[in-house]
């Protein structure tokens, strides 16, 4: 079990984001609780930045998949993934 080392991030009715003494991350969303090494973390700042960026620059234009292709990094995070009810 981790113990918290302290508060990296908080937004009111949102989220939070935790470092524990391990140096993991636990990044809490809503019901969704992710924990991620620090260059986890940074590898999901950029992903997210990135479609944000691609969603601001033309939300509309860009490509539409007829269907999610999986790929098997989405696997192993699926492997990892607990939700909680």
């Amino acid at each position: 079990m981790c113990v918290g080392k302290g508060i990296l991030a908080m937004e009111e009715n949102f989220g939070h984001v935790l470092e524990c003494a391990c140096g993991t991350v636990h990044v809490n969303v809503g019901p969704i609780s992710v924990a991620l090494d620090r260059n986890a973390m940074r590898r999901l700042h950029d992903m997210l930045g990135a479609a944000i960026a691609r969603l601001d620059a033309a939300p509309d234009e860009f490509e539409r998949p007829e269907r999610f292709t999986t790929h098997a990094a989405h696997l192993e995070f699926l492997k990892t993934l607990n939700l909680k009810h």
